[in-house]
């Protein structure tokens, strides 16, 4: 089995940066993408247990997984289109969405934006250019890709970034969307999560190739792995890939290496950590701000959760709603029973 080369990262083991690598990294940046990380794990923690309580119907962890989320999304421009997977809430609240708008999402409440009537993951947020995404693997990969050509052929400088899983590139639209971006040159970046790596060999039961950045050749794209726990690496690839996509020199395909910080990780991969020791290599952090930080965070995730609780379920009716332009006769009736 060929021996893959590293992963792109930036982080250093002292908190410090690769200058080859690095991006521009502001204090007030560095500082946003640690406490998003922060928030996305208290939040995911929350929601895993209501989901094993039965409160909440469906969702998937994204323990580890947060640097790949945060980051990718900070690279990208607020005009730019975002389309999730299953486990990207920390992105649509980077772009946004109000914990609180999360939270009724995930209860399928009456404040929420879709109305009860899909799964409680991914979030979509309109107002910020976050998709609704189908719960079919792999789906919204072609969908972005759509986007993303609309766009150029507007002349538009938007792009669209969309996450999926290592799963997903076994589906048909992961080739399709990916030949499709080839073709049309489409501002697109993709973003794959590859947490099925606990070594150097290739998640073999997805593909027989050495990974998956690979597979962008064969479509006339750039493919890059970057180490997924690294949060300022995960940044200076999207980032160099939205650059690419604005110069009209297509799309990429980033594969972001993640491990987890319950088993297939460990404390060193951690991205939490890892982006802390940054912060405080740069003096921008303290034991005092870190307790204030959780516990403002921890504050804000229950006060949305608690809200979500009480907040009543979508009135029947509204089952009827965004379907027709003209509601049929044999559904009003229905409706008005």
């Amino acid at each position: 089995m060929k021996t893959l080369a590293p992963p792109l990262a930036v982080l250093r083991d002292d908190g410090s940066l690769d200058p080859a690598n690095a991006p521009p990294l502001s204090e007030e940046l560095a500082i946003a993408l640690y406490e998003h990380m922060v928030l996305a794990r208290a939040l995911d923690a929350r929601v895993v247990g209501l989901q094993r309580e039965g409160a909440v119907t469906q969702h998937a962890s994204a323990l580890g997984e947060e640097a790949t989320i945060v980051g990718a999304v900070a690279a990208m421009k607020d005009e730019d289109w975002v389309f999730p997977s299953s486990r990207e809430a920390a992105a649509a609240l980077w772009r946004g969405m109000p914990l609180s708008a999360y939270a009724n999402h995930a209860f399928g409440t009456s404040r929420d934006a879709g109305k009860g009537r899909v799964a409680p993951d991914p979030p979509f947020w309109k107002e910020a250019r976050v998709a609704s995404v189908s719960q079919l693997v792999g789906t919204q990969i072609s969908h972005a890709v759509g986007v993303a050509w609309a766009a150029r052929m507007r002349s538009e400088d938007v792009a669209a970034l969309v996450y999926f899983g290592e799963g997903a590139t076994s589906s048909g639209d992961f080739h399709a969307g990916l030949n499709f971006a080839g073709v049309t040159r489409a501002p697109v970046v993709f973003v794959c999560r590859n947490n099925g790596w606990a070594t150097s060999l290739p998640a073999s039961r997805q593909t027989a190739s050495a990974g998956f950045a690979v597979k962008a050749v064969a479509y006339g794209l750039r493919g890059m792995a970057v180490d997924g726990g690294d949060v300022v690496a995960v940044l200076a690839a999207v980032g160099e890939a939205r650059r690419r996509a604005a110069a009209g020199e297509g799309g990429t395909l980033v594969e972001a290496i993640v491990g987890d910080a319950a088993g297939r990780g460990s404390e060193a991969a951690d991205p939490i950590p890892r982006m802390r020791r940054h912060l405080q290599a740069r003096g921008l952090w303290s034991a005092e701000r870190e307790r204030d930080l959780n516990a403002d965070v921890s504050a804000d995730v229950g006060a949305a959760i608690a809200e979500a609780e009480g907040a009543a379920p979508p009135a029947r009716a509204t089952m009827f709603d965004d379907v027709y332009a003209v509601v049929p006769r044999h559904l009003a009736e229905q409706r008005d029973a």
